[in-house]
């Protein structure tokens, strides 16, 4: 009987623990160093990346996996007749949305259905485990996609750096927002806006921008009465920050579920050591 499988990419920042839990499967992008060149989650870690990162003196990159590692873990995971649900990183933000993309021109005999989340970190986690729970139940492949959408669609994505240094030497914002910022101590609200990041709001101190991401969760859960929200908290090295955010926003929120995770060498690279990133949407 033909299966329904679900793939992501390692900028999903999803556990061992939940990939297991969910089957679903990971085709890593890759982190460069200078001339040294890592799988993300295979040949380094989240510990052994920020230590790098703030230790070293060169600025790493990443690099989007290739159409022929999609092609290799889509033929090492399906059958000829089964689907595969392909859910990535913004396609704004990487070009592995891309490549899985033309992965699925290289095969014939498979159905492969790829997303643009027009996320990033957990929150292209959450739309895999959607489908992947929607799967697990029995939803067919476009009950399956049509989840996916729904939920990237109603997706809210905020986050808060330690410094906007990083995101300005990625590209991300300009360098005279990143001085100002400095400068004064301002830690923006970011968000992403179809798959771009973008600032939310301005505020100074980084308790204060959480403080205020808690006050958005819970306008927007009230605007969904009834409606438990699944969040994703991750961080990026600072678990105790994540955690005690994370218990703060269980006080005041419904909760269907709270995940807490680690913020890997593919989103690290671009908003560095500090960051916490909150992203959630609302179950039926």
């Amino acid at each position: 009987m033909p299966r329904v499988h679900v793939v992501t990419d390692s900028g999903s920042d999803l556990s061992k623990e939940i990939r297991d839990t969910y089957n679903i499967h990971v085709v890593p992008l890759s982190i460069q160093f200078g001339d040294e060149i890592y799988r993300d989650g295979v040949d380094m870690h989240e510990e052994t990346f920020y230590q790098r990162l703030t230790e070293g003196s060169v600025l790493p990159s990443t690099c989007q996996p290739s159409p022929a590692d999609f092609v290799k873990c889509y033929k090492e995971i399906a059958e000829p007749g089964d689907t595969i649900i392909s859910v990535h990183l913004s396609s704004k933000l990487s070009g592995t949305y891309q490549s899985a993309f033309l992965a699925t021109t290289m095969i014939d005999n498979l159905d492969i259905v790829v997303l643009d989340t027009k996320s990033a970190s957990i929150g292209i986690g959450l739309v895999a485990i959607a489908v992947a729970e929607a799967v697990q139940k029995g939803a067919t492949k476009d009950e399956a996609v049509a989840l996916a959408h729904k939920v990237i669609n109603e997706m809210g994505v905020y986050f808060v750096v330690d410094t906007l240094e990083y995101l300005k030497k990625n590209g991300r914002i300009g360098a005279a927002q990143a001085m100002v910022g400095a400068l004064l101590n301002i830690k923006p609200i970011l968000t992403l806006v179809e798959g771009v990041v973008t600032p939310f709001d301005k505020v100074r101190g980084k308790a204060k921008a959480l403080k205020g991401i808690q006050d958005i969760i819970a306008e927007y859960s009230a605007k969904h009465p009834g409606q438990a929200l699944r969040i994703g908290i991750t961080h990026a090295n600072s678990y105790a920050d994540a955690k005690k955010f994370s218990d703060e926003i269980a006080k005041t929120i419904d909760v269907h579920e709270l995940i807490i995770s680690y913020i890997g060498p593919t989103i690290g690279v671009h908003v560095g050591p500090g960051t916490i990133a909150v992203l959630f949407y609302p179950m039926d």
